[in-house]
């Protein structure tokens, strides 16, 4: 990565790398760990092969590796000056070390080199402990959106999308 910001916040051994279709079954794993949290709301895993494979079809995944295991990932678009992040998953044994801070990081940093000025992001309004955690991030609350098709067939309550947003 090129943002020398995001080198400094990696611990020793971490890497990043743009994922490739070779990845999702690894990919899989990880989103699934690290969102098993949600399971009290959602009756699925996160996420499946065909739903990483569509988002290859607008996005891009970076990724965190510490020698070969895959420990960290983030879904991004980017939308004119607009970017858009979602699925940041940290493996479970690595949550609240910094990991997602710095994959966030890194993430702002490639939008902001594709010049966006902006970057959003989504929370299921459930996941408080998310809210919070963007809001150190530097993101505000801008709104809400409507709950993607795929996800209202996992619920198993009511949940509705908290917009995010940050200046880059």
């Amino acid at each position: 990565m090129t943002d020398a910001t995001t080198a400094r916040e990696l611990p020793a051994g971490v890497t990043l790398r743009q994922a490739t279709a070779d990845d999702i079954p690894e990919m899989v794993d990880l989103v699934n760990a690290a969102f098993e949290v949600e399971a009290f709301f959602v009756n699925r895993p996160r996420t499946h092969a065909a739903q990483l494979e569509e988002h290859f079809r607008s996005g891009h995944f970076l990724l965190a590796h510490q020698g070969a295991q895959l420990i960290a990932s983030a879904y991004y678009e980017l939308r004119g000056e607009r970017g858009y992040i979602g699925m940041l998953a940290v493996h479970p044994g690595l949550q609240h070390s910094g990991m997602g801070r710095a994959v966030m990081q890194a993430v702002e940093g490639i939008l902001r080199e594709a010049g966006c000025r902006a970057a959003e992001l989504s929370v299921v309004h459930l996941r408080t402990n998310l809210l919070q955690l963007y809001a150190k991030f530097g993101y505000r609350e801008a709104g809400t959106m409507e709950v993607p098709e795929e996800l209202l067939q996992k619920l198993t309550m009511p949940v509705h999308l908290i917009r995010m947003e940050k200046q880059l």
